[in-house]
């Protein structure tokens, strides 16, 4: 930590995003605790991966698309796709992030909860409060803050009438460490996204009984007809694309965020494609209500199941920054090419649904850009 407790820029989580914004200020000159500081609140290099799976492993995690190298990670010898593809992706990436941080001087300080972000009246810089590992609040200036928290620390589960009537088991999908608790047991998965397409699959390997609950019908991304059309269709990326224009603007103008499973859609794998042809991936449709012993579907059926696991994703976690209130009437931040338009000294890293990493990561690459020029101009 800087001794003086004051720096120009301040990094908020040391994910994917947070390190290759960090590795930006870095390579265009800045010295970690003297020009920036990124702090985090895990206690260990590897962010949230930490807490992945036990049996998700490296190649399983790349084949989803999901872990990527950050940027100068394979210059290092370190890219995920030189490793053992068996090896588990919860000890692996800490490890490969650790190297990381080391090799590229970022001293990142892990353990260090960040409390709250406050802006003081007529004066320039923003006072981080954060707290360590052995407890006590610690008060920081810094001019710049590049916010990079994720969701995982915030995971959101849906409301349904009969919830605390309901004796089974109910679990976040964030919360599992390993699904042969399982084993035997009838589980139904509530969400429509890949993470819910993720879980489906991994209780069918652990042989538990399934259903599965979406408010929609499920998003798959259909394989391309061949043949002559009439007139050009859009491909499954353009249309990712087209959706991420529409989620930035409505980004842009603090409206409220649609699910991420209706940006991204689901990819349709040869293991999806399978799955689907065994009825595993057959949506029951919307849940009406909990009962204590099962659930009952929008469409009338009734089931028995034993425990329930909310695919539901998280919520950015933004508490820490209530204190400048950057929030619009909608309740959610107005962001503009990545900055908030309340309050220009704010960056946000990966917010909003649909984004892919290597979308995160080029933004996040761009933001250490910007932050340097703020700090110039």
């Amino acid at each position: 930590m800087p001794a003086s407790r004051s720096i120009d820029i301040t990094v908020i989580g040391a994910g994917a995003a947070g390190l290759t914004a960090a590795y930006s200020l870095r390579a265009l000159g800045l010295q970690a605790l003297r020009d920036f500081v990124v702090l985090d609140a895990q206690p260990q290099p590897g962010s949230t991966w930490q807490h992945a799976w036990n049996s998700l492993t490296v190649g399983r995690a790349l084949q989803l698309g999901e872990l990527i190298d950050l940027a100068g990670q394979a210059d290092l010898g370190l890219g995920f796709r030189d490793l053992d593809p068996k090896r588990r992706v919860h000890e692996a990436v800490g490890s490969a992030w650790r190297r990381y941080e080391d090799a590229y001087g970022l001293f990142v300080a892990h353990g260090i909860r960040v409390r709250q972000v406050r802006s003081k009246p007529r004066r320039n810089d923003l006072r981080v409060f954060y707290q360590g590992p052995v407890g006590g609040e610690v008060e920081m200036s810094t001019r710049i803050v590049i916010n990079a928290t994720g969701s995982w620390s915030n995971p959101f589960v849906p409301w349904y009438p009969g919830q605390l009537d309901y004796r089974g088991t109910q679990v976040h999908a964030y919360r599992i460490d390993h699904f042969g608790q399982f084993r035997g047991q009838r589980v139904l998965v509530v969400g429509g996204g890949r993470g819910a397409v993720s879980v489906l699959l991994e209780l069918e390997r652990r042989g538990a009984q399934t259903l599965w609950s979406t408010r929609r019908e499920p998003d798959f991304h259909e394989r391309p007809s061949l043949g002559i059309l009439p007139s050009r269709t859009l491909t499954v990326s353009e249309l990712t694309d087209a959706n991420l224009s529409k989620v930035r603007r409505m980004i842009e103008r603090g409206k409220r965020m649609p699910s991420d499973v209706s940006v991204r859609g689901i990819p349709l794998t040869r293991e999806i494609f399978e799955a689907r042809r065994r009825g595993t991936l057959r949506s029951e449709g919307p849940l009406e209500r909990l009962l204590p012993g099962g659930v009952r579907f929008a469409s009338g059926a009734e089931a028995e199941v034993d425990a329930i696991i909310w695919a539901t994703g998280g919520r950015e976690s933004l508490r820490h920054l209530a204190p400048l209130g950057l929030r619009d009437a909608g309740g959610t931040p107005k962001i503009a090419g990545g900055w908030s338009r309340r309050d220009d000294r704010v960056a946000f890293l990966g917010y909003g649904p649909g984004m892919d990493p290597a979308d995160v990561l080029d933004e996040a690459l761009v933001i250490g850009e910007d932050a340097i020029d703020r700090l110039e101009g």
